[in-house]
This record gives structure tokens, C-alpha cells and sequence, in this order.
């Protein structure tokens, strides 16, 4: 595990992984995976490990007092505080506007890599709250995560694919550090011809299509970056097709 980061006087930081959830109607989208997810995340992290019926008793009663009915967001920590027992700790938020297509810039923070993490949703990474605060302070939707070599890695909120110039699927190779996303194994289930790999960011002016992937969002097109158009500047025909994994049924 990792040392805390806290100043004096500050609260600890909490240590540990989290997994987050889409209510739609007042039904938890892919529950049980979500429960499995984070169960092999605190496996990763040397936790012990909640059971399933925990998990997921805490995400539906989050969801049912929230959201009766109705659509929204939970995300589910597992985590303690140095020197503490785990807990399972919910956190609801509404699921606000979801636009069909994203505007990305690159952040200004640099990726961490790989770390203690083991491609964990990690509750305590610098990187991801700097970009998901540049995020809530500027008028794009994602940005793009560079580690100290000017290799993409991930975003402040998803995983990314990217068509290449000769058609290929490609996603960051996962050995630079990024999250094992939910959302990104449900298309690699659907997709496995995708394959990873490097990219820089003088490699994006190029490609075909640049896709956002999580499994609130789903897969989203990401149309403009840094201020320019991807491609044609409209969502392609792979993002339309890779969406339909995050449209059928689920548990």
C-alpha cells in the first residue's frame, strides 16, 4: 500500500479502490459486476475482501433512498485510513447532462504511472483530482493524462480508444499505469480485436476517431481536442458501434 499524503492538521487520506455505478429507473446497471470489480480491486491492494451481498446491498440501498425511481450515481469505496479497518462507503450524485459527444484538452497534471496501484481505481491519485477539478472549472468534458515520458495513459474520468490512421482499434498499453475500467473490459469483451499501444500526443492529430470509455458514460466520441476537430469533427462509425455494448440488457 501507499504512505498517506496528508499535511498537518489536514484529515487523513484514505487509502484504498472504489467502483462507480449508473441508477437507471432506481435499477444499479451491472451490479454484480461492480461488486466484482471491487472485490478484485482490494485483491490487488493486499485488502480483505467485502463479501458480494455487502457490496452489493450497500450500492442498492444507496441508490433506493437517493434515486426511488429515478436515475443517478453511486460509487462505492472500499478503504480505510492508515492504521484503520476498510469500510464500505457510498457517495450519490445526480447524473446531471449527458452529452452525446466530448470536447478533451491535455491536463496540465503529469500521470503518475504505474505506482503500488495494479491498474486499481485508486481513491488517492493527485493526478486524477487535479484533472477532474480542471474539468469542473473549464468548458471541455475530459482531459487527457501524458506520464513523464508524453505517453497517453488515461483521462481524469475514462479510459481511451483511439481508430488509427490505418483503421486499427487501439487502446494505451495498460502497463503505463492506467485504471482496469469496467467500461473498457465490457468493450474488449464485445471488441477483441482491439489491441494496446503507445501514443503521443503528435500521434492523435491522426487518428481516425478518439473515443472516452467508462461504464457510466459508456462510449463517447470525443470530437474536439485542445481546440481543433478530431478527424472530421463528428462522432465515427466505430464509437456508434462500440456504444451498443452499453445499450443492451445488463444484470
Amino acid at each position: 500500500m501507499g504512505e498517506s499524503s496528508e499535511a498537518p492538521g489536514e484529515s487523513p487520506r484514505r487509502l484504498g479502490s472504489y467502483s462507480t455505478a449508473r441508477v437507471t429507473a432506481g435499477r444499479v446497471e451491472r451490479l454484480e459486476r461492480h461488486a466484482g470489480r471491487l472485490r478484485r480491486d482490494a485483491g490487488r491492494l493486499g485488502l480483505p475482501l467485502p463479501t458480494r451481498v455487502e457490496i452489493e446491498r450497500v450500492f442498492l440501498n444507496s441508490a433506493a433512498e437517493a434515486f426511488p425511481g429515478g436515475d443517478g450515481i453511486v460509487r462505492v469505496e472500499w478503504s480505510h485510513v492508515p492504521g484503520g479497518e476498510p469500510e464500505l462507503i457510498p457517495t450519490v450524485r445526480s447524473i446531471g447532462s449527458v452529452p452525446d459527444r466530448w470536447r478533451a484538452v491535455v491536463s496540465r497534471a503529469t500521470h503518475p504511472g504505474p505506482g503500488f496501484r495494479a491498474n486499481t481505481k485508486y481513491v488517492d491519485v493527485g493526478a486524477y483530482d487535479l484533472g477532474r477539478a480542471e474539468v469542473r472549472e473549464a468548458d471541455f468534458d475530459e482531459v487527457l493524462l501524458f506520464d513523464a515520458e508524453g505517453v497517453l495513459v488515461e483521462g481524469a474520468h475514462s479510459n481511451f480508444l483511439v481508430v488509427t490512421e490505418r483503421g486499427r482499434l487501439m487502446a494505451p498499453d495498460p502497463v503505463l499505469g492506467a485504471v482496469e475500467g469496467l467500461g473498457l473490459t465490457i468493450v474488449m469483451e464485445n471488441q477483441p480485436e482491439i489491441v494496446f499501444g503507445r501514443l503521443r500526443r503528435e500521434d492523435l492529430d491522426s487518428v481516425l476517431e478518439f473515443m472516452s470509455v467508462n461504464a457510466v458514460r459508456g462510449v463517447v466520441p470525443v470530437v474536439e481536442l485542445d481546440g481543433k476537430p478530431v478527424a472530421s469533427g463528428r462522432p465515427g462509425p466505430w464509437a456508434k458501434r462500440l456504444s451498443a455494448a452499453f445499450t443492451q440488457p445488463t444484470d
